[in-house]
């Protein structure tokens, strides 16, 4: 009897954390923030899980080019699967899934920032956190950084090794239970639905207005690139040669006020882009278009010092389709 008492007394105690459990695992656009739902719609719409049909130019990147390139300003058949703190990484796994669920878009328009070639940023927190990334996709990502020695560069970023994807895949309650309690007295749920729908009625694109008062490369000290990065940046040139897809690499406008600060950066992070193209000539790839340099925008065409605004992304878009849409080629 005493054993049995001790047995119901210890299930009782276990009963609640499993029932947080089963909330984490089951219901996450009841805690989750709004971001969650851009992760989800691209995931949706890359696995061929959503009601969108296929488009024939696709935008990737960060959040840079989520703002700064209209879907509905380039084409009525073209969508932006950018996302904010995604790297080479998010953009080859999310072309790699839409081309084996949704077959090869025409064009691609691939755009990372400086910043996303030297952290792995939201791989843990976003990308991992939201299962954007699969268990295997994700396993690749952290074997691959471990093989290029570049353990110390995910750790800080969140983890380091497939035990710590193994809690996040698990719903563990010690990575989720922090927007649980966020998430008490607001309708998460309805935050939600409204992001995702807002993506689906704009292709993709987002203005992203925050606070920061300068840019990335502004507060940078150097550009130091992670070579796991560039592998699978180059991963995705080589996977759009493969399928015949004609693929535009891109910088996106820098901020004017501290442009000629952001040259530390910019300068270097050009040269990577010389030497792609160099690896990459047009003579022999004729569908791949690298641009190699960079220029601004006044601060009157931006959110925040990173962010385009509605005006600046219009301006950007147009001046992307006069470039290269109707006359080919990079500069």
């Amino acid at each position: 009897m005493k054993a049995g008492k001790v047995l119901l007394k210890t299930l009782l105690v276990f009963i609640p954390v499993i029932l947080v459990w089963i909330f984490i695992a089951a219901f996450p656009v009841y805690y989750m923030d709004g971001e969650y739902s851009y992760f989800t719609q691209v995931k949706e719409y890359r696995l061929g899980q959503s009601k969108l049909s296929p488009c024939d130019i696709l935008i990737l990147g960060d959040s840079r080019a989520k703002s700064a390139l209209i879907p509905d300003e380039i084409s009525d058949s073209c969508i932006s699967l950018a996302e904010g703190g995604s790297t080479s990484v998010e953009a080859y796994f999310t072309l790699k899934d839409y081309i084996e669920h949704m077959g090869a878009p025409e064009k691609v328009l691939l755009s990372v920032s400086s910043y996303h070639f030297t952290s792995f940023d939201g791989f843990w927190t976003r990308s991992v956190y939201f299962d954007f990334l699969s268990s295997k996709q994700a396993a690749e990502v952290i074997n691959t950084a471990k093989g290029f020695g570049e353990q110390a560069a995910l750790k800080e970023a969140g983890g380091d090794s497939l035990l710590t994807l193994f809690e996040y895949k698990i719903k563990s309650p010690t990575k989720y239970m922090s927007p649980v309690i966020n998430s008490f007295g607001e309708n998460r749920k309805e935050i939600n639905e409204e992001a995702y729908q807002e993506m689906l009625d704009s292709k993709g694109f987002k203005s992203f207005v925050s606070w920061w008062p300068t840019s990335a490369e502004h507060d940078m000290e150097s550009f130091e690139m992670l070579k796991t990065l560039d592998y699978y940046y180059r991963k995705i040139i080589d996977l759009c040669v493969e399928n015949g897809i004609e693929l535009y690499s891109l910088n996106t406008p820098l901020i004017s006020t501290t442009f000629e600060d952001a040259k530390k950066i910019s300068d270097p992070f050009s040269k990577y882009f010389k030497e792609l193209k160099a690896d990459y000539p047009e003579s022999e790839y004729p569908d791949v278009h690298i641009d190699t340099e960079f220029f601004s925008y006044d601060e009157q065409y931006f959110d925040d010092a990173d962010h385009l605004n509605p005006k600046g992304a219009k301006k950007y878009t147009a001046w992307f389709c006069d470039t290269y849409l109707n006359k080919g080629g990079a500069s």
